[in-house]
């Protein structure tokens, strides 16, 4: 088949192109600047956000993979510039592609949701009414070596010498892993829909954010004592998590704000349509990934700077790691 994919550069998209080359398809990539990935693909250059920078299509594809996001662009404007790529690509890819695929998160039908599961759903209710049949996968957290989810488990529990307990940790999740997801986006490819469809697709294991700490850390050999904190504001939580992951700081203040919100399966139309997809359980997924990679976060303790955070809140602190 003749594939286009569109955030090629990214976690999802990168390793979405080695399968769909290693499967011998045709696969051109849409990429700001310049691909960094491996293997004969087509590069089209081109920033969605910059529509005359688009060049023009010369050819149609049977499917075009939608990946782009903008958490990594400044919090205040990324719901906006997402919306404005979905519209712009809209316009570029015309009638030149069969359908469009894309990766977007499960959320809660009834809440007040976070910037970033907001803007999700508006991504592809806005791919929704163009002309194209747009297969629309929600998922919760995706787990793999380099994803922003695994990094940011893997860093709170390495570096924190306590796993904290905050309300919002308990919060349900049902993670997927990364080569699950990937075999549903390969064999979405053959799946035929005619208009714009939703379909969550999630691990066997829906589990709160604190149990998926707790159970990394018990996978990766730490000790690592639950230690009940007082109740922060996102604000307050994302500038610790920044300060602990600077790493991830851009997107991974945006990722804490949806923690309010439990992103756990509830339709189960992806048993029927992909019958033969059988995600991994979450202990065998961190049991691969701690096997995998040979890295670890090294510890931080920081009491002056959690002290000039938290203030009087400190206190919880005493008499457990002294003064």
């Amino acid at each position: 088949m003749k594939i286009l994919v569109t955030g090629a550069n990214g976690f999802v998209g990168s390793n979405l192109v080695q399968k769909l080359l290693e499967s011998q398809h045709d696969v051109s990539v849409l990429v700001r600047n310049h691909w960094n990935g491996e293997g004969e693909v087509n590069v089209i250059t081109g920033d969605l956000l910059k529509p005359q920078s688009l060049q023009s299509i010369n050819e149609s594809y049977d499917v075009a993979y939608y990946l782009v996001h903008g958490l990594s662009e400044k919090q205040e404007d990324f719901e906006f510039l997402e919306s404005s790529c979905a519209v712009n690509f809209l316009h570029w890819i015309g009638d030149r592609c069969k359908k469009i695929i894309y990766l977007g998160g499960i959320a809660p039908h009834d809440d007040v949701l976070s910037p970033h599961l907001r803007s999700r759903k508006l991504t592809g209710e806005i791919l929704g009414v163009g002309k194209i049949p747009v297969l629309e996968f929600r998922a919760s957290i995706i787990l793999g070596k380099g994803s922003v989810s695994y990094e940011m488990i893997k860093a709170i529990s390495e570096r924190f010498p306590f796993r904290p307990k905050w309300r919002i940790l308990n919060q349900i999740c049902q993670p997927l892993s990364l080569a699950d997801l990937l075999a549903y986006l390969e064999e979405a490819m053959l799946l035929d829909i005619k208009d714009h469809k939703i379909i969550e697709i999630a691990g066997p294991n829906a589990i709160s954010y604190g149990e998926l700490l707790d159970l990394f850390s018990k996978t990766a050999g730490l000790d690592r004592i639950q230690l009940p904190v007082p109740d922060l504001d996102n604000k307050t939580i994302g500038i610790i998590l920044n300060h602990a992951i600077p790493e991830l700081s851009e997107v991974g203040s945006k990722l804490a704000a949806s923690l309010d919100h439990s992103t756990e399966q509830t339709d189960f139309t992806a048993e029927k349509l992909f019958p033969t997809i059988k995600p991994q359980e979450i202990q065998e997924v961190l049991r691969k990934l701690e096997d995998e990679i040979d890295y670890r976060y090294t510890m931080i303790w920081d009491k002056e700077f959690l002290k000039e955070v938290l203030g009087d809140k400190i206190s919880f602190l005493k008499g457990l790691y002294g003064k």
